[in-house]
């Protein structure tokens, strides 16, 4: 593996490529994107918001060290729900399921049809480690646009009903000889929300960014006056003993140098890498 035969590193960043931004060029910071996961030695890496086949294409021509794919195709070719993982080892059994069926119950007629539409876009993917006793969700809730986290809000019906969806795909996902799990995406849910304790389910997964509990939404592309929330998260689900937590790691959270201009943010997140020790057998 990545940083030797007892450890596995497993990486997540949501790209931004949605509409509502004002970064450089997509592929411009896709290529500076690419060129830091080819340097930091992660396993498998995740992403999130790559909506286009040809993003999806660039990317896999700019990752050589991580030849092994997981994603379902979605109507046109994209990566269904946005969500792809790139790996240095075999992947199999990827599912993706679709929050399709996830409501708002709360707000105007409008609002709840709008948040339906988004939902079916999103989802979560799950998908093996060949050979690893090892399952990864990779997923990306819907944006609650209007930063009020407060309980009973009228997000909150509808990201409640995605996380059970990502933890229902996790158990389905799981083998009975699973011994490691990771839990990782854009959950557009800050973890001083009401929503956290449904995130890690009820501390059945591990958190090893709570400590420092940093944001990893970039504080300079809010608006002012704006607070920064840590909305992403890599989670870890199995034995501290035989699987702890050897390291943790943000990157790409400061300005990177463009070949168009000075240095610049290459997502309005910040990417989140954790260390997990794999004993000798489950590596075999």
């Amino acid at each position: 593996m990545g940083n030797g035969a007892d450890t596995l590193t497993v990486a997540s960043l949501n790209v931004c490529c949605g509409v509502r931004n004002t970064l450089h060029p997509l592929r411009e910071r896709a290529a500076e994107i690419c060129a830091r996961i080819e340097r930091m030695n992660a396993d498998v890496v995740n992403l999130q918001e790559v909506w286009t086949p040809g993003l999806l294409a660039f990317l896999r021509a700019r990752l050589p060290s991580h030849p092994f794919l997981a994603r379902r195709p979605g109507l046109l070719g994209q990566p269904a729900g946005g969500l792809v993982a790139f790996s240095r080892m075999p992947l199999r059994s990827a599912v993706y399921r679709s929050f399709r069926s996830t409501r708002a119950h709360r707000g105007g007629l409008l609002f709840r049809a709008g948040a339906a539409a988004g939902a079916a876009l999103q989802g979560v993917l799950t998908y093996e480690l060949a050979g690893r006793r090892t399952v990864v969700g990779n997923t990306h809730l819907t944006a609650n646009h209007d930063g009020d986290w407060s309980p009973g809000n009228r997000h909150e019906a509808l990201q409640r009903a995605q996380v059970a969806a990502v933890h229902e795909a996790l158990r389905r996902a799981r083998r009975s000889d699973t011994r490691l799990s990771f839990l990782v995406g854009d959950f557009n849910a800050p973890s001083s929300s009401g929503l956290y304790r449904a995130i890690v389910d009820g501390g059945t997964w591990r958190d090893p960014f709570a400590a420092a509990d940093l944001p990893t939404f970039q504080t300079a592309l809010l608006p002012d006056g704006a607070r920064a929330h840590r909305v992403d998260y890599v989670l870890v689900q199995g034995s501290p003993e035989h699987h702890p937590v050897t390291g943790t790691d943000l990157f790409l959270a400061e300005p990177v140098p463009m070949r168009s201009g000075p240095a610049a943010y290459v997502s309005d997140h910040l990417g989140q890498l954790v260390r997990v020790g794999v004993p000798e057998a489950a590596a075999d």
